[in-house]
């Protein structure tokens, strides 16, 4: 997963889900930082009527094949993305 802000792009690597209290907290590793996302009822809510768009549906529809009729196996495209961009400056 990768965040893009103005302070700069990080990758975020979920390493585990848990519950706490009322909130699901993703934990996993931003960067050289161990992190802990809370999300609450509202957030899990938001991102569950955000995935059940028709244009997200059809993507996770198509992932299977993606994976299986695609690129390398279990890559993500953001590390494919750094990687060609990282050999593109390497060629200069």
């Amino acid at each position: 997963m990768k965040v893009v802000s103005p302070a700069g792009e990080f990758e975020f690597k979920v390493k585990d889900a848990t519950v706490e209290g009322d909130h699901v907290v993703m934990i996993g590793q931003m960067g050289v930082w161990d992190s802990k996302i809370y999300l609450t009822p509202a957030d899990i809510w938001l991102f569950t009527s955000m995935f059940l768009r028709p244009a997200v549906m059809l993507y996770l529809l198509k992932l299977p094949f993606k994976f299986l009729l695609g690129s390398k196996r279990g890559e993500s495209q953001t590390d494919s993305a750094s990687t060609k961009d990282k050999e593109e400056k390497d060629k200069d």
